[in-house]
């Protein structure tokens, strides 16, 4: 009577299922979908650069070319102004806007958050006010009268995104630092005598970089979207600087007969839109966060 031997599998399939089933090796589609698409996005701005027309030429004889005709392959606006190279040209200016708004924004709301969940007592309950204060005011009412009395541009348009961005970091910072206030290693850095800027420093930001990592990748696609509305509305980017939503602006009046000038900078504010929160949701998997932390 013979031995049944085990079957051992190919140690090309073994090592690829300890790949898969090791911890933080599990590919994250919804990170490198985010991640190729401002890759892309970046391309394209890239490529407009060197191959495309000045955003800002007008050539009246082509209003509104629609997409293909005369070397416009995404046709042209009313004033005959490229819609490729508009779009291009704006793609880097969303980018720096949302990423100079999301750093100033983080690092307010991280210092208020940390202040009110580590002193707690009158400086939380304070801060906590401001925070339900910025909460009361509709962003928009804010924006109208602040642009009203300051005036626009881009260096003032990132001023007053960032004021009413670093509410969310202020209360998932705040929650966040009350829970490590608890944690054994907290008492025992204060009964070995460190100073609670140490403390800070040492214990309290690395437990919460991965959330305000996430935070921040989620609200880029907020600032995305309120560049563009305020654009679209006069109080944003001006020109000589281009942005998609004055485009899409100056096509609204012509839709009927000129859909592409509102269309195509409408699918590539979608496309970052939806970038941001791709790499949001993939850092949120990655790192293990429950959604609650960061929505």
């Amino acid at each position: 009577m013979g031995v049944t031997m085990p079957q051992t599998a190919p140690a090309w399939r073994r090592l690829a299922t300890a790949r898969r089933r090791a911890p933080g090796t599990r590919r994250n589609g919804n990170l490198t979908a985010g991640l190729t698409i401002l890759g892309l996005a970046l391309l394209i701005s890239a490529v407009g650069h060197f191959a495309l027309p000045d955003p800002l030429h007008q050539d009246l004889t082509a209003s509104l070319a629609a997409p293909g005709t005369g070397g416009h392959l995404l046709g042209t606006d009313p004033l005959g102004r490229d819609v490729f190279a508009w779009i291009a040209a704006s793609v880097p200016l969303s980018l720096a806007i949302a990423v100079a708004t999301v750093c100033l924004s983080s690092v307010v709301g991280v210092v208020v958050g940390i202040a009110a969940g580590f002193m707690g007592g009158v400086v939380d309950a304070l801060l906590m006010r401001l925070v339900e204060l910025s909460l009361a005011i509709p962003p928009l009412l804010l924006f109208l009268s602040a642009s009203a009395i300051v005036g626009t541009g881009t260096l003032k348009l990132i001023l007053l995104v960032s004021a009413v961005s670093w509410v969310p970091y202020a209360r998932i910072v705040r929650t966040q630092v009350q829970l490590e206030r608890r944690r054994p290693s907290i008492a025992a850095a204060r009964l070995a005598g460190l100073t609670r800027r140490r403390i800070v420093v040492r214990h309290i930001v690395p437990s919460i970089a991965t959330f305000v990592l996430v935070l921040a990748s989620l609200q880029a696609g907020y600032v995305f979207l309120w560049e563009a509305s305020l654009s679209f509305v006069g109080l944003g980017v001006q020109p000589p600087q281009t942005s998609l939503g004055f485009l899409m602006a100056q096509g609204r009046l012509t839709l009927a007969v000129g859909w592409w000038v509102v269309v195509f900078p409408g699918a590539m504010l979608a496309a970052l839109l939806l970038a941001a929160n791709l790499v949001g949701d993939g850092l949120r998997d990655k790192f293990g966060l429950d959604l609650e932390d960061v929505r």
